[in-house]
């Protein structure tokens, strides 16, 4: 059932999988191989189809089968031109030629390469849903940030954005040649809902991630 599953979901960008992951990487990839293969006869067999249909109608418009046979090879040129103009023969012929691209990638490189169309459809939904996120946020402005004494912490960070980057425990934040480390995350009133409570780090601290910081950090898009 994971192999049939991986015909299916080797086409499919990543972000559609939901959470689903192959159970062998060595099986995955002969799905793949399978799913490009089917890919590549059945849209084989759909452009013969189309092919053979459309020779039989453009053979009825120019007065039987026998005008382009007594035509020769010019003539039969002339008509399977005329058929790769059609833009859904193309899709067609294109859709022919990825199925092998895919099978090939996965039996040369181990690579899994989504369906091209359905590829864009997934990056088209993640820039709609990431524009109705920065909406949802809404005005960018700079952040405050204040000095505070007697408390756990010395800066608290309201800003319009989070800061994802924050979330790392091993991250040091550098601001006015000092360094300091998150202690907590909280949430306050629009638009700056996002609070940080920063402390200094201890001297002995081991660097691992340095991020230098500016209050002008979400007027920059991301």
């Amino acid at each position: 059932m994971n192999f049939l599953a991986g015909l299916w979901m080797s086409a499919l960008p990543r972000t559609w999988w939901r959470g689903w992951e192959p159970e062998s990487t060595r099986y995955f990839r002969w799905a793949t191989m399978a799913s490009g293969l089917l890919q590549f006869l059945l849209f084989l067999f759909a452009a013969a189809n189309l092919y053979v249909r459309f020779v039989g109608h453009r053979a009825a418009v120019y007065g039987g089968a026998g005008s382009i046979r007594g035509g020769g090879f010019v003539a039969l040129a002339f008509v399977t031109l005329e058929f790769l103009f059609y833009p859904h023969h193309l899709l067609v012929g294109y859709l022919m030629a990825e199925g092998l691209v895919r099978a090939g990638a996965a039996f040369i490189t181990d690579e899994v390469l989504p369906s091209l169309p359905l590829w864009l459809v997934a990056r088209f939904q993640q820039r709609a849903s990431a524009r109705a996120a920065e909406a949802a946020l809404g005005f960018r402005v700079a952040d405050t940030v204040e000095r505070v004494e007697g408390m756990p912490f010395e800066l608290r960070i309201s800003s319009c954005r989070p800061k994802e980057k924050w979330k790392d425990k091993l991250l040091t934040i550098s601001y006015e040649d000092e360094f300091y480390e998150v202690v907590r995350e909280e949430r306050g009133p629009r638009p700056r809902q996002f609070i940080y409570l920063l402390r200094r780090a201890p001297e002995h601290k081991v660097i691992r991630g340095l991020h230098h910081y500016h209050p002008d950090e979400p007027l920059q898009s991301d």
